[in-house]
């Protein structure tokens, strides 16, 4: 590369010195940096503090005082349209997974429900929390 012809690739200046110099300056280079790496950045979606407030407001109706905090005991709801009224909302969860039995399970980190039109199970589920969870 001749650096007489190269240009800094931020600004479009000449570059003098090295043959392999790509920027001007270091402010040049980093504001080329900076501005690749937000290209490059997936944008957040607008409603994600929205589904957070939801995926909590849904831990905090579904982790009851007096849930069983052991394997095969769970607390049955017969008529959910209650828990529906407060702002749970069964979209929103963290991890779904299906027990020996076939059964689907939505859980919100801990705590898995079970969802059949008006009538839902409750459990706890620890290693739905686990961060190290092998899919």
């Amino acid at each position: 590369m001749d650096n007489k012809s190269s240009l800094c690739e931020n600004c479009g200046k000449p570059l003098v010195g090295r043959s392999d110099m790509r920027f001007c300056n270091d402010g040049c280079r980093n504001t080329y940096n900076r501005v690749k790496k937000k290209a490059e950045q997936v944008a957040v979606h607008e409603n994600l503090p929205e589904i957070f407030r939801i995926i909590k407001r849904n831990y905090e109706l579904i982790n009851i005082p007096g849930l069983p905090h052991e394997n095969d005991q769970f607390i049955f709801y017969e008529d959910i349209s209650g828990l529906l009224a407060q702002g749970f909302n069964p979209k929103f969860f963290t991890s779904i997974f299906i027990d020996e039995n076939g059964k689907t399970w939505r859980s919100i980190f801990d705590v898995g429900f079970h969802l059949e039109e008006k009538f839902m199970e409750i459990g706890w589920f620890p290693k739905q929390a686990e961060s190290n969870v092998k899919i």
